[in-house]
Formats: structure tokens, C-alpha cells, sequence
């Protein structure tokens, strides 16, 4: 069998945080994902060499994602919850939103992060998602209703919507999710109730 092989490329200045104290970061991504990292610490550029035994795709790009989203600031714990089935990551560049203007990229961080990081907590909160704001880059980690709506406020405050208009929304669609989450759970109670009946004793 063929091993898999993906490259990945983060900032310099992160590559200290995938290899971890005395490397227990880096073993433990190995250990995880049944790969070896080969990193160049002056580049950045990570090459993952998979096992040949993994040959699911979704574990590959999950792999690849975990390591861009250290790339992009957050750290190593809340990375590892990508290896979830349910969580993803989504990537805002806020050049291609605000410019390259060192003054506006600023600006618009500290609309997202808030007074004392009230914004970025409520977001996180209200979506049960994971935000980085590192660089030009911000980062959602969760699942993907909870990352689309977070998504969504982030982009609201960049168009410079105030920040209780953003709570407002968050608000109503943190309703909405339990709601449909609700409905599926009673649903699935339903179908197991139904399936039983017809089973009988």
C-alpha cells in the first residue's frame, strides 16, 4: 500500500506551537492521526506522511485543517477538536474584506474581538464555536450551523453593524438551533419508539 502524503505551510513564528514542549504537541497529532510530520522550522513547510493504512480522505483533510488552523493562531486544544466528526474550520481573510490598510485591519479586529473581548466571547458562546484572531486571518472552529452563524456575525461587525445588533441576531438564532436540535432529537425518539413497537418483546 501507498502512503498519503499532503504538505502543509504555516507561519514560522507557529511552528514552535505544533512541535509543543519537548514535542508532545506534534507526538500527539502523530499519534492521532497515525502520521509522521516532517517539519522545516525555517519555512514552515510541513509534510504529513500518512500511514498506509489511513486512506480515508475526510481524516487527511481533517489532519490538514488542524494544522492550518494552528497556522492561524488557535491553540494546539482547541485545534484537536477538528478531529471530531462535527467540527470544521473556517477561514475570513480580512484583506480581502477591509484592505491591506494596516489602520482598517486593526479597526475591524477590534470590532470583532470587543471591549475586553466581549464580542468574540459572546459569539463563541452563543455558537459553541472557537474564534482566533491572529494576523490578517480570522478562524471558526465548530460545527456547521453554529460556525455559519457565527460566520455571519463576524461579517456583519466587519460591514460595521453595531454590537447589539450582532447580540440581537446571536440571540435569535441560538433559539433557532435549539429548536431544530429539538425537533431531530424528538424525531429520533419517535423512529426508536416506532421501530420498537414493531419489533415488540
Amino acid at each position: 500500500m501507498v502512503s498519503q502524503k499532503v504538505s502543509v505551510r504555516v507561519p514560522v513564528d507557529r511552528v514552535g506551537v505544533i512541535v509543543g514542549r519537548e514535542g508532545a504537541v506534534k507526538k500527539k497529532i502523530e499519534s492521532l492521526f497515525n502520521a509522521k510530520l516532517v517539519i522545516d522550522g525555517s519555512t514552515g513547510e510541513i509534510e504529513v506522511q500518512f500511514d498506509p493504512s489511513v486512506t480515508d480522505p475526510v481524516k487527511i483533510e481533517k489532519l490538514r485543517a488542524l494544522l492550518n488552523a494552528v497556522g492561524i493562531g488557535f491553540s494546539p486544544p482547541k485545534a484537536l477538536r477538528l478531529s471530531e466528526d462535527d467540527a470544521f474550520l473556517e477561514i475570513i481573510d480580512l484583506h480581502e474584506l477591509v484592505g491591506k490598510s494596516p489602520q482598517e485591519l486593526e479597526r475591524v479586529k477590534g470590532r470583532i474581538i470587543g471591549k475586553r473581548g466581549r464580542a468574540w466571547k459572546n459569539i463563541e458562546e452563543m455558537t459553541g464555536t472557537s474564534l482566533s484572531v491572529h494576523g490578517r486571518y480570522v478562524g471558526i472552529i465548530g460545527g456547521l450551523e453554529g460556525s455559519e452563524v457565527a460566520k455571519n456575525a463576524i461579517m456583519m461587525l466587519v460591514e460595521g453593524k453595531q454590537h447589539k445588533t450582532i447580540y440581537k441576531y446571536l440571540e435569535r438564532m441560538r433559539r433557532e438551533l435549539k429548536r431544530r436540535s429539538l425537533e431531530i432529537w424528538e424525531t429520533e425518539v419517535k423512529t426508536a419508539e416506532t421501530q420498537g413497537a414493531r419489533e415488540g418483546p
